[in-house]
Order: C-alpha cells, then sequence, then structure tokens
C-alpha cells in the first residue's frame, strides 16, 4: 500500500531538489539572455556565457583539488556532450531568441521532456507506470495550455531555431544519463563546457571576422553582468546541479522535472521583463507542476531511493530501468 501524497514528498531526495533548482536557473536564464540580447550580438553573447561558466567550472574543479581524470573514451563522450549542449542546443537558443519572446522560447523548452522520456524508453529500454503515462499526459496538457494553443497562439519565426536547440538538449539527456555513471558531476560538467566553447569559438571568431558581429565594447555594465550571469547560473550552475541528479534518478524522472523550466521561464518573464500572464498560462503551470509531483512521487514508489542501485565496476551506481551491456 503506498504512504500518502504528503509522506511522498517528504521523501523526495536531494537529487530530485537538484533537478527541480536545476528546472529553476534554466527557465530564469531565458529572461537574463533576452535582456543581453539587447546589448550584445547572439553568438557573442554565448561565447561571453560559455566562457564565464567554463572559468567557474574549472575554478572551483581545482579549488576542491585534483580527482582521477578521465580516460580518453570519456573524454571524447564528454566532448560530444559539450557539441550536443551547449554549443548546439544553446546556439540555436540563442539565435531563436533574437526571432521570438522570452516566453515562446520558455515553453517551447517544455518539449524537451517528451522528446527525452520518448528515448529513455526507446533507447534505455526505461518503463513508465500507468499513473506516471497519466502524469505525463497531464503536463503536456499543461504545456499546450500555457502554450495557450487554440486560443490566439501566434508562433514566431525563431521557434523553429528554440525547437532544434531542444532536440540536441533531449539527445544530451540520454548520452548524459550513461556517461554520469563513470565521471563526476563537476569533472563532467567543466570538460563538458570546455568542450562546447572550444567548438563555439571557431564560429564566433568567423563572424567578428567577417563584420557580422563585433565585440560589444560599448555595452553596459548591466548588459556584461546579464550575460556573465545568464552564464554562470544559466548554464554553469544548472548543468552541475542537472549532472549531478541524472546519476541517482531514472532519466524518464529527470526529464519529466525539465517541465518546469517553461513555468520558471514565464514567471520570470512575467516578474524581470514585464511580459503578461495570462489565465491559460497560470492554468498550464499548475497543471505541470501537479504532473510532475505525481510523475516524481510515482516513479519514487516504482524505483525507491532506500533501495541502492548497484555499483558497476569502478564503483558508479548503475541507474536502475537501463538493461546491461548498454555503457
Amino acid at each position: 500500500m503506498n504512504p500518502p501524497l504528503p509522506a511522498r514528498l517528504a521523501r523526495l531526495s536531494r537529487h530530485q531538489v537538484a533537478l527541480v533548482s536545476a528546472a529553476l536557473f534554466w527557465g530564469g536564464s531565458a529572461t537574463f539572455t533576452k535582456s543581453a540580447l539587447d546589448a550584445v550580438p547572439p553568438l557573442t553573447l554565448l561565447v561571453i556565457q560559455l566562457a564565464s561558466a567554463t572559468a567557474v567550472l574549472w575554478a572551483v574543479l581545482l579549488i576542491r583539488g585534483p580527482r582521477r581524470p578521465p580516460g580518453r573514451k570519456w573524454v571524447v563522450r564528454l566532448g560530444l556532450l559539450g557539441l550536443l549542449e551547449p554549443a548546439l542546443a544553446y546556439a540555436f537558443f540563442t539565435f531563436g531568441l533574437t526571432r521570438t519572446t522570452a516566453s515562446n522560447a520558455s515553453l517551447l523548452t517544455g518539449l524537451e521532456s517528451f522528446f527525452a522520456i520518448g528515448m529513455a524508453c526507446l533507447f534505455l529500454r526505461e518503463k513508465l507506470t500507468g499513473r506516471a503515462c497519466a502524469a505525463l499526459v497531464l503536463a503536456l496538457a499543461g504545456v499546450a495550455t500555457l502554450e495557450g494553443l487554440g486560443s490566439g497562439f501566434a508562433p514566431h519565426p525563431g521557434d523553429g531555431l528554440v525547437l532544434a536547440g531542444v532536440v540536441c538538449a533531449a539527445s544530451y539527456v540520454m548520452l548524459a544519463a550513461r556517461t554520469a555513471e563513470h565521471v563526476d558531476a563537476l569533472t563532467m560538467t567543466a570538460y563538458q563546457f570546455s568542450s562546447g566553447l572550444l567548438f563555439t569559438l571557431p564560429f564566433a571568431v568567423t563572424r567578428w571576422a567577417s563584420g557580422a558581429e563585433s565585440l560589444p565594447t560599448d555595452a553596459s555594465a548591466g548588459a556584461w553582468a546579464a550575460a556573465a550571469l545568464s552564464g554562470v547560473v544559466g548554464y554553469a550552475a544548472s548543468f552541475l546541479l542537472y549532472n549531478y541528479a541524472i546519476k541517482a534518478v531514472r532519466a524518464t524522472t529527470a526529464a519529466m522535472v525539465l517541465n518546469l523550466i517553461p513555468v520558471f521561464g514565464v514567471a520570470c518573464a512575467v516578474v524581470l521583463l514585464g511580459e503578461r500572464l495570462t489565465g491559460a498560462a497560470l492554468a498550464g503551470a499548475v497543471l505541470i507542476v501537479g504532473a510532475v509531483v505525481v510523475f516524481s512521487t510515482t516513479e519514487g514508489d516504482a524505483t525507491p531511493e532506500d533501495a541502492e542501485k548497484p555499483l558497476s565496476g569502478d564503483g558508479a551506481a548503475v541507474p536502475t530501468g537501463r538493461s546491461a551491456g548498454q555503457q
């Protein structure tokens, strides 16, 4: 017999709290990025964000002290992580923001969880309970309501670019779920962002050389602060929290919590950018939050945290729900 919902909520682990915090930082980053784009061109902004995030991550890594560096196989995989996200995902996202609203961008990122959950079920062979499927449908209804579908929702030209970034981000969830079993979160995130910065720099240099973009030497201190803050908080902190959590929870659970991104994104857009909050958006947010709570507690019953995950040969926990030999 399952315990009541309040008892299951009290049982939420620090990993689930880390996931919610990551969603908060991701959702808020759209507002800071949109603000910085008023003074900084998109690819230049992405370089500033990645450089700020990478510098902070490596500083923390050096302060923490050395750990066993990842082997060549894992360095390659971390490089691929950095290519998928933040390089490609955030390049699409940043360019998309120049042709859409912060609310639209935040709302579209809510689709990431549906792509990621589908990939986890298909490729990682994770399974959903009946109640979890019902919660997923409820979240989909919440996203649709929050987007205002059927009530005058007007797409913008940049929405397609944002959606392309979402697909890259969903693919990242898949690869990160496997990598986190073998590389600690801080090392994983630092290498990932270093790779992302290296992939992005050549394109930025090309645009600077062609005159398509230029360094914002005349940008205000506030614009520079918004760019750096979106990189450190919206990128470095959020990914560090997510990479820490995904080692201990199912990929489907980690993906489901991503539905909170548009909720936090719309809230930040309303508070900081003065964008209008509709009744539909509020109702959608309530549906999403309820769906995430039901999904998380249901999955917690299916894979209780008290049952420690078996350890792999290198001492790393092997997440449940994935078949052997898939690493």
